[in-house]
């Protein structure tokens, strides 16, 4: 069973998982990368938890260059599904 990896809001983020202000979002925004651990589609900025959260407790260790690949492995397989589905649908 492959593993999810939900955005949440930063309200979420700092309210319910880390207890960061607005200046530890502002640094997490300058040291992770955009669009792997966060998004903006439109002017609130949404964060892959998973992803956060391993960052902050192991940093950038081998672990976490594992867990990088799965999940771009998982966009890789849901990009196939949804291509395939686009081809017999004909749309």
């Amino acid at each position: 069973m492959q593993q999810s990896y939900p955005f949440v809001s930063t309200r979420t983020l700092r309210s319910c998982h880390f207890e960061i202000g607005k200046f530890g979002e502002a640094q997490l925004r300058k040291q992770l990368q955009s669009p792997l651990y966060w998004i903006q589609p439109d002017r609130k900025v949404l964060w892959n938890l998973v992803l956060v959260r391993d960052y902050l407790l192991n940093g950038d260790s081998p672990s976490h260059q594992r867990l990088i690949e799965s999940y771009l492995t998982t966009l890789q397989t849901s990009q196939t599904k949804s291509s395939s589905q686009v081809k017999k649908t004909g749309k």
